[in-house]
């Protein structure tokens, strides 16, 4: 086995030198030529119709700190802001040339920190350009598109897709990995909409993809996740007409919960795909690191009546009074508008699985007993647990017709803590214990799948959770695009 010296590894070039962990982050901006007006990075700046930020310049701080803050140390050499394709082209060859690694970033709210990096991060997050085509019913949005700038292009055209809650979250994270929102049960799939992908690849070419070109790589973009492949820069979905919803918005007291999510499971899974739901059950934190009242509680709409969705709810409202009770008509656009939340914050953790059939009522107490025990912190946005209902269009494909396998699975179960920098350092680990408890607590009710979005470090098997019988073909994909694993990060798909 080769020995490493500093020198020799600075000769071989910096990637090397930080993937052993002698750099830091300081010599790894000399090793690339940082340090001088006609160094490496500064040949990149030139090549760039964007712009290229680096430590200490006004907007770095907050161009590098990724969502999820518990990665917040992880800070790139240099950012590069695309403003184009040919930035993104530039970006890859320099990085390539260079031998520093990169990380993709289009909203930068990747849940485990993939979307951080030492060396360059390439940002596409300014990308966001959003048209309509009203005569084919098709929407083309940049990958760095918010939620809300999808919705704002859509709504004069009163077409959507299903895209997410989160108005911040970028289209490209989204899409990449499946897409699950409150029209997904109705709509499909974010990536069921999708026609169309540009994505730039490992060897700087420009792809376009769809069912017809590079129909392995449109595949593999279906539910495949993000930084994979290449850098999506474009996609295009085939919208769908909306009109009026109706909305519910219901919560309990925890010790209705038992009655109340099993008569929101019967309900879910009977009630046809114009309905959605999400129920869950959690509790705030308060200041000084304190714990607010437990609660169930359930979302949703339906593309119906108001009239049509209270006799949908009759069985869950008949079992116990709700303590807080929404249930009204809305446009569209006004539904999204009530939905729209920015969660997780701060720093979090998250873990995920898919239920494949009706959570019995051992199941339900632990739920209950996992909301019960959240550890409390200053953080408002708490803890519990998230059930988002499937089937309806998403079950009305096969698992093999796009990369995102678990079609057939009834709920998706996501269990989560957020804490803040004000909690003492040691509830970090707190929150940890108890999210991985919680999701141990469930596995007897659940399969061992989870979802690429949400995205995990301690996933045990992650690459068959997240991927399960696609994963092979995955690789066959990875291995034709990327063979020399350019894109990889801790849990990127295996050449």
């Amino acid at each position: 086995m080769a020995r490493y010296t500093r020198r020799r590894l600075l000769r071989r070039g910096a990637s090397a030198a930080v993937a052993v962990g002698l750099l830091s982050q300081a010599e790894l901006l000399a090793a690339c030529g940082g340090s001088g007006p006609e160094g490496r990075w500064s040949e990149l700046e030139r090549r760039l119709h964007g712009e290229l930020v680096r430590p200490g310049e006004p907007r770095y701080a907050a161009m590098s700190v990724p969502f999820n803050q518990r990665y917040a140390s992880v800070r790139p050499a240099g950012i590069a802001a695309c403003a184009d394709v040919s930035d993104v082209q530039e970006s890859i060859a320099w990085a390539r040339e260079y031998e520093v690694p990169v990380a993709v970033r289009s909203g930068g709210h990747n849940y485990a920190g993939w979307s951080a990096t030492e060396g360059l991060l390439i940002d596409v997050g300014r990308m966001r350009r959003v048209s309509v085509d009203d005569r084919s019913g098709t929407a083309t949005a940049g990958p760095g598109a918010r939620n809300t700038e999808v919705y704002a292009g859509l709504q004069p055209h009163e077409m959507a897709i299903s895209a997410g809650r989160c108005p911040t979250v970028a289209i490209g994270g989204l899409v990449l990995g499946g897409g699950v929102g409150f029209s997904t049960r109705k709509l499909g799939l974010t990536c069921d909409s999708l026609l169309e992908t540009t994505i730039v690849t490992a060897d700087g070419h420009i792809r376009i993809c769809s069912e017809t070109q590079e129909p392995d790589l449109f595949w593999a973009c279906r539910g495949g996740g993000g930084g994979n492949f290449g850098v999506n820069v474009s996609y295009k979905f085939q919208a769908q007409p909306v009109g009026n919803v109706a909305i519910y918005d219901l919560e309990w007291d925890l010790r209705d919960g038992e009655s109340v999510l099993a008569a929101l499971q019967e309900v879910a899974l009977a009630a046809p795909a114009d309905f959605s739901c999400r129920m869950g059950g959690g509790r705030a934190g308060l200041p000084g690191g304190g714990r607010g009242p437990a609660k169930v509680n359930v979302l949703g709409q339906l593309f119906g009546s108001r009239s049509e969705l209270l006799d949908l709810l009759e069985p869950v409202l008949r079992v116990a009074r709700p303590t807080k009770k929404v249930i009204a008509a809305k446009s569209f656009w006004a539904a999204k508008d009530y939905f729209f939340h920015n969660t997780p914050s701060d720093r979090f953790q998250v873990k995920s699985a898919f239920v494949d059939e009706q959570v019995p009522e051992r199941g339900i107490q632990e739920l209950l007993r996992g909301v019960a025990s959240w550890p409390g912190s200053e953080n408002a946005d708490g803890g519990g647990f998230a059930m988002f209902a499937l089937g309806g269009a998403v079950a009305s494909r096969p698992a093999t017709a796009t990369a995102y396998p678990r079609r057939q699975a009834k709920f998706l179960l996501a269990t989560d803590s957020s804490w803040s920098s004000r909690d003492p350092r040691r509830s970090e680990g707190a929150h940890l214990d108890w999210v991985e408890g919680f999701a141990a607590s469930m596995r007897p009710y659940t399969s061992r799948y989870a979802y690429t979005n949400f995205i995990d470090r301690t996933q045990g098997d992650w690459a068959r959770a997240y991927y399960g019988e696609n994963l092979d073909r995955l690789r066959r994909v990875k291995r034709r695009y990327d063979s020399e694993n350019f894109f990889s990060f801790g849990q990127s798909v295996p050449v």
